[in-house]
């Protein structure tokens, strides 16, 4: 049975979709197009973007100046083996390990139309739920890779991608990563800027420095994360959290409940500090003092004198002693005065620190 459809009213219809310009169909054997989109003046690779079968996609290959050369090709070869390895939506992904003529060996990537997380730290201030939903990407990454005993070893935010569509993260640059099945470039490797102590000290790096470069990425894009930053960058990485599962459980933590207490022990030290301090002093002065004196019959001595004011006392007493009051009140001034608390203004300005940072 045939169907018929008609235009109820043509009239009404807008213009029909079409290409503005005829597209073109490559000829055979024409070259394929390839664009230069990367070259660092210190890396040894050239990052490329070539249109294959109708979808962009990445070469890396190595610079002229090292190419053919053993150790420069087989650290190609590791990053490509390495890359190969992972499959998850936050990590570019790797497709090819080919050679391409006037280029050498390359390893074929996933092009990724977006933004670095560099350019965007530059910029404008992002959404504070747009942020939280990269960092929780970039924790699911780095676990994912860590799960996989594969350090990135050179986390920065230039090597972070946003995609314009979706604004999703994705990890790129595995050149200098390692793993424990390759025996070649064992040595420090990354970014100093962004590189952990133990590290740069000639240690042997583990997850704990794939941590340490996340915790500068997270101070360089929010403000409202800085304890978390700040226990991500500590100097000894025993003091760091112990995996990225554990970085991305304190990213979701009430911030609002730890800086109430934050606050309130430090209302409660300001208000005990005159007490640990001058108050507690004066006061172990004054219990200290002698208790007042009761008149205890002396005999005088021949031919010494009798002051003045000492003749209204009966024969053979001494002369009265002073108040009560007077000598509790000069014992705790006395006090006082030799030894004033100082208050420990860093304890104040780190307790201030981290309230101030919480509630933000």
């Amino acid at each position: 049975m045939n169907v018929i459809f008609t235009l109820q009213n043509p009239d009404k219809m807008e213009d029909s979709s079409s290409f503005f310009t005829t597209p073109r169909t490559p000829e055979p054997g024409e070259p394929v197009p390839m664009e230069l989109v990367h070259s660092s003046e210190e890396g040894f690779c050239d990052i490329f973007r070539i249109d294959r079968m109708g979808r962009f996609r990445v070469l890396k290959c190595l610079k002229p100046a090292f190419r053919g050369d053993p150790l420069y090709e087989n650290l190609l070869r590791k990053e490509f083996e390495l890359g190969y390895a992972l499959s998850h939506p936050n990590i570019c992904e790797y497709y090819a390990f080919t050679a391409v003529e006037g280029l050498g060996n390359c390893i074929e990537m996933e092009w990724i139309d977006g933004r670095t997380m560099e350019e965007i730290i530059s910029g404008e201030k992002p959404d504070p739920a747009l942020c939280d939903k990269w960092l929780d990407e970039i924790c699911d990454a780095l676990s994912y890779t860590h799960s996989k005993q594969i350090l990135h070893r050179d986390l920065k935010p230039s090597n972070i991608l946003v995609t314009h569509s979706g604004e999703n993260v994705k990890i790129i640059d595995f050149g200098f990563s390692d793993s424990d099945s390759h025996s070649i470039l064992k040595v420090p490797a990354g970014t100093v800027s962004y590189t952990a102590p133990e590290v740069l000290a000639g240690d042997k790096a583990d997850i704990r420095s794939d941590i340490y470069s996340f915790g500068l990425i997270l101070y360089g894009l929010t403000k409202r994360h800085r304890a978390v930053a700040r226990k991500c960058c500590e100097k000894r990485p025993g003091r760091r959290y112990a995996s990225m599962a554990e970085v991305k459980k304190a990213l979701h933590s009430n911030p609002t409940l730890y800086a109430g207490v934050a606050f309130l022990l430090l209302v409660a030290l300001m208000a005990l500090l005159p007490y640990l301090g001058g108050g507690r002093k004066a006061a172990e002065t004054a219990e200290t003092a002698p208790a007042d004196s009761v008149a205890v019959p002396v005999a005088p001595q021949e031919g010494a004198s009798t002051p003045d004011d000492a003749s209204a006392a009966p024969q053979g007493l001494a002369p009265p002693t002073q108040p009560k009051t007077a000598s509790r009140s000069a014992a705790a001034k006395d006090g006082a005065k030799s030894e004033e608390a100082p208050i420990d203004a860093s304890t104040i300005d780190e307790l201030f620190r981290e309230a101030s940072d919480l509630f933000e």
